[in-house]
């Protein structure tokens, strides 16, 4: 399961946030299928997110709990889906990604996201966006420069849960970061 083939963020987003990912030096992230990730903590989590579906095309946002993936929760975060208007919120962040980005953005809306003066929620917003659409795991991978001073790159993995329908409401994500 995953997305077909490689797509690079110009193939996902629109041209003026592919500007705004340049400007903060992650637009190399590219998506990949998630049997690809190097890391086995993201693949587990794909395997959690497919023993939850329990059949059914998406796993329900009840059966996200954090007792049954405890190992994972330090490079985790949930981001909370809300509809009309669409927007998504960080409800919990990890100790990994805190440290990677230098902030704990738990309870923050996307939209109030900034990196040195620059809209990233914009981007993040588009994304996220796209990575509902999908409606399955979506994995990137690539250079992030808006990561701290040491880390060079990240894979990630997006995993939608659903209302118990067709409509998303979680996403939990989480990254693995390297500093070479």
């Amino acid at each position: 399961m995953g997305v077909d083939s490689r797509q690079t963020l110009e193939s996902i987003l629109s041209p003026a946030t592919v500007e705004i990912a340049r400007q903060l030096g992650n637009d190399q992230l590219a998506s990949i299928p998630p049997e690809d990730l190097e890391a086995k903590a993201l693949r587990d989590l794909v395997e959690f997110w497919n023993k939850s579906r329990d059949c059914m095309p998406l796993p329900c946002a009840g059966s996200l709990d954090p007792v049954k993936i405890p190992k994972h929760l330090s490079q985790s975060f949930v981001i909370s889906v809300d509809h009309d208007p669409l927007c998504f919120t960080f409800r919990i962040i990890g100790e990994e990604p805190t440290a990677a980005f230098g902030v704990n953005a738990a309870g923050m809306t996307v939209a109030d996201i900034e990196f040195n003066g620059i809209a990233a929620g914009k981007m993040m917003h588009e994304s996220y966006s796209w990575i509902i659409n999908q409606r399955r795991p979506v994995a990137m991978s690539g250079p992030n420069a808006t990561l701290q001073e040491g880390y060079k790159r990240q894979e990630i993995i997006y995993l939608p849960f659903s209302n118990g329908g067709c409509q998303i409401i979680r996403i939990l994500g989480a990254s693995v970061y390297y500093r070479s």
